[in-house]
């Protein structure tokens, strides 16, 4: 783990960069996914099919169902950090407070811990 260093400017910008481009990817999968018709339209769509065909489209409705709750989440942490990133504490890990290194924040912008403290996180959960 590294002491805490304040992320310089440039490197803000390069990660908002980065923020920005996972959000348009992710913005273009969602639209892909749901044939470019919004989560509202793709459920209604959904609820009208017949209901014969339920028993036939339920493995992929969860798929769908699944791959939508990630995108979610993913979309979600996103948005998160880019109101976080011109924070003082952006870049500084939410358990142990020592710095997040800025190439782990170029590869997952996101990251809200180092990455001894996320390996402890995924094994406690």
């Amino acid at each position: 783990m590294s002491t805490p260093q304040p992320i310089s400017q440039l490197q803000r910008n390069t990660l908002v960069d980065v923020l920005r481009l996972q959000l348009a990817s992710l913005e273009q999968h969602s639209d892909t996914h749901l044939d470019d018709l919004t989560q509202a339209q793709h459920a209604y769509q959904t609820r009208q099919q017949d209901l014969d065909d339920a028993p036939q489209h339920s493995g992929a409705q969860e798929v769908e169902a699944a791959v939508a709750d990630i995108d979610n989440r993913e979309f979600s942490a996103v948005t998160q950090a880019l109101f976080r990133i011109h924070s003082a504490d952006y870049g500084l890990c939410v358990d142990c407070h020592l710095s997040i290194g800025f190439e782990r924040l170029q590869l997952e912008p996101q990251a809200l811990r180092c990455t001894s403290c996320q390996t402890l996180h995924e094994r406690a959960h």
